[in-house]
């Protein structure tokens, strides 16, 4: 829920118990489509704002941490990431990252909303600047639960950016899902998953961790800090029947200009707090 977004004034997103603000300059854009409400506000101090369904998504200013971190942490993990599969993240930025690995050559890019992506083009360039240049990219608007359950391709990694659990993105949390992931992955094929929020979303994590666990053998968490988000703290989930996280075995692929993600952060965000741990036995 957001209130408050007259001019001059502040963009609040009212989560449970608690509240995150951004001072706002004005509406840029406020429309439905036929998935959400998408809204964007232009900000005083963050850059332009994006909010789905009445939740913050990403800002200019901040959206390169969880870009990065959903992104780099399994492609680095990776002995030689070829064919990649994004399924939502319809602002444009997880695909940006991952075409930073030259030894990508394919990444299917399934989002359900192809408004989001076309509000992304006019609003947060940064994220999809040079996509439809890069021959590598096949853009396949549609939704992400049927493409994998039909799909015939096979993915070295496969990135599961979706919005919270809600109608649109629920199925994306299930056990059928992940079988089905889990079916067209290559050997050493690895999933990563947005996978909430551990002060807010004990419940969420819980679950989905010890469902994993019954689907593929290695299954660990890891963390990300992100102040667009409540409490700041972010989790992500890496699944893989062949890889651990914990080793960095891409090699080859030389990434400059990164501003969260380095080899001591990759090691760092497995390295879970003792509450976290908790979450997850």
């Amino acid at each position: 829920m957001v209130v408050n977004v007259k001019k001059n004034e502040w963009a609040t997103e009212i989560y449970r118990d608690s509240a995150l603000s951004y001072k706002i300059i004005k509406k840029l854009y406020d429309k439905k489509s036929k998935f959400q409400h998408i809204e964007i506000f232009q900000t005083q101090g963050h850059g332009n704002l994006m909010v789905l369904d009445g939740c913050f998504m990403l800002t200019e200013k901040e959206e390169f941490i969880y870009h990065e971190m959903i992104v780099h942490l399994p492609l680095f993990s990776h002995p030689a990431p070829k064919k990649v599969l994004v399924i939502g993240g319809g602002d444009g930025g997880t695909v940006r990252e991952v075409l930073k690995h030259k030894s990508v050559k394919q990444v299917d890019f399934v989002e359900i909303d192809e408004e989001v992506y076309n509000v992304s083009k006019k609003y947060f360039k940064t994220l999809t600047d040079g996509l439809e240049k890069d021959s590598r990219v096949n853009f396949l608007f549609g939704d992400g639960i049927k493409f994998v359950a039909e799909t015939k391709e096979k993915y070295d990694v496969i990135l599961i950016d979706s919005t919270d659990p809600s109608d649109i993105s629920g199925g994306l949390f299930t056990d059928e899902f992940y079988k089905n992931a889990k079916n067209i992955l290559n050997k050493n094929g690895i999933i990563v998953a947005q996978s909430e929020n551990p002060f807010f979303d004990a419940n969420i994590i819980n679950r989905l961790h010890n469902r994993l666990k019954n689907i593929f053998n290695t299954v660990r968490l890891y963390l990300a800090f992100i102040p667009t988000y409540p409490s700041g703290c972010w989790s992500f989930t890496f699944v893989s029947d062949d890889l651990t996280p914990d080793i960095i075995r891409n090699k080859k692929n030389k990434i400059s200009g990164l501003k969260y993600y380095n080899s001591d952060v990759h090691k760092g965000a497995l390295l879970l707090p003792e509450f976290v741990k908790e979450i997850i036995k």
